[in-house]
């Protein structure tokens, strides 16, 4: 399987003679790199949506990379964006297109509020994936914090996750859920304004904890 990481949270898998994409979304502050990619991208056969909010679901983003065929799965509520035609799923659910299998995972902030009592991302608003494809497995967190369905993740290759730190998890926060699932490799995304300095940082408190920091555009192999 291949990884390429497109910025923010957007991420592109590909192996077995598939390509999915996980919400691709080009973001202002990622740069002239990702516009580039965003510009002339490879078909998809599955799009991926973690959860309704723009930088996550935007078919201005993402229409390029359809085709005829091409399967969208996500929450209920990015259907306004997507269209009746997605595929709807929540947390618990799994499905099986082409070789590849998804299984959804929940997603949501446990204190972090846009006014009290009104989380950035409400519990059962939007999930993370668990895609194996090629004989590996990817865990894309979506926009969460440490939750305690994590432990139901299991065993996967590579953990895709949020560290701004303001709508999710701090970097610190990041490295401790890595360390909690362990043996995975642990690839930072959704930064804003948190550094790679940052990231390094925290990820010393946990030795344990193998990370791969990726610059927009490029891939790994798995």
């Amino acid at each position: 399987m291949l990884i390429q990481w497109l910025g923010h949270a957007a991420v592109k898998l590909s192996g077995a003679g598939q390509v999915i994409y996980i919400d691709p979304v080009e973001m202002d502050y990622t740069g002239g790199k990702a516009a580039n990619l965003f510009a002339r991208p490879e078909q998809a056969d599955v799009i991926l949506f973690s959860h309704q909010h723009d930088d996550h679901c935007n078919p201005a983003s993402y229409k390029g990379m359809l085709k005829a065929g091409t399967v969208l799965v996500g929450p209920a509520a990015c259907r306004e964006k997507a269209g009746k035609g997605m595929r709807s799923i929540q947390a618990g659910d799994s499905l099986t297109i082409g070789t590849a299998g998804i299984r959804a995972v929940a997603a949501y902030n446990i204190k972090r509020q846009r006014a009290p009592g009104v989380p950035f991302h409400p519990r059962g608003s939007g999930v993370g994936y668990v895609v194996t494809l090629d004989g590996r497995t990817v865990y894309h967190a979506g926009d969460t914090e440490p939750v305690p369905e994590m432990k139901e993740v299991g065993r996967v290759d590579v953990m895709l996750i949020p560290v701004d730190g303001r709508y999710t998890m701090s970097a610190a926060e990041a490295v401790a859920a890595a360390a909690s699932i362990g043996g995975a490799l642990l690839v930072p995304m959704h930064y804003f304004d948190t550094t790679v300095a940052d990231i390094s940082a925290a990820a010393k408190t946990q030795p344990e904890v193998k990370l791969r920091l990726l610059s927009i555009g490029e891939t790994l192999e798995l």
